[in-house]
């Protein structure tokens, strides 16, 4: 096997393997299922995950802008899935620390593209930041949210670790 189709393979065994945390957490855990049920699936590379979603009416705040509490479910949920991506865990632990910065908002109707990246996976502690930008019709994206996650990670013996 080539080295170009070996890392075919493990790219789309991560995909798989995030889609299907992905769809699991979302059947198990009533707040994701009411607020991301709709989040797709963008790509999937070692420690980071793009994904998408449209706002609804569910994502507002009493102003119409992306609430707060959702900013914060995103990143509890997306950044999960960089930790995950890593080395292929079945499940990212507990959370320890969030810091999230809004930076502009979010209406409904608007798509937002975020992007949760995993600059550690440790044996006790993981280190995420993500950023949640609008995407205009033209492509341009504007940083609507940026966050920090720090999760108390649970050992694994994935199939990609150390790759």
């Amino acid at each position: 096997m080539s080295t170009e189709e070996e890392t075919s393979d493990i790219t789309t065994k991560r995909t798989e393997h995030v889609q299907s945390l992905m769809d699991s957490l979302r059947a198990s855990s009533p707040i994701y299922g009411f607020i991301l049920p709709t989040m797709t699936l963008t790509s999937v590379t070692r420690g980071t995950v793009l994904t998408r979603l449209v706002l609804g009416p569910e994502h507002l705040n009493s102003r119409g802008g992306l609430h707060g509490a959702v900013s914060a479910t995103i990143i509890d949920f997306t950044t999960g899935l960089a930790i995950a991506s890593w080395d292929l865990r079945p499940s990212t632990g507990a959370s320890v620390d969030m810091n999230i910065t809004y930076l502009s908002a979010a209406k409904q109707g608007e798509v937002l593209e975020v992007e949760s990246k995993a600059d550690k996976v440790g044996g006790s502690l993981s280190f995420v930041r993500i950023t949640i930008s609008k995407v205009a019709a033209d492509g341009e994206k504007t940083i609507v949210t940026l966050g920090q996650h720090t999760n108390m990670a649970e050992r694994t013996r994935g199939s990609l670790r150390k790759r």
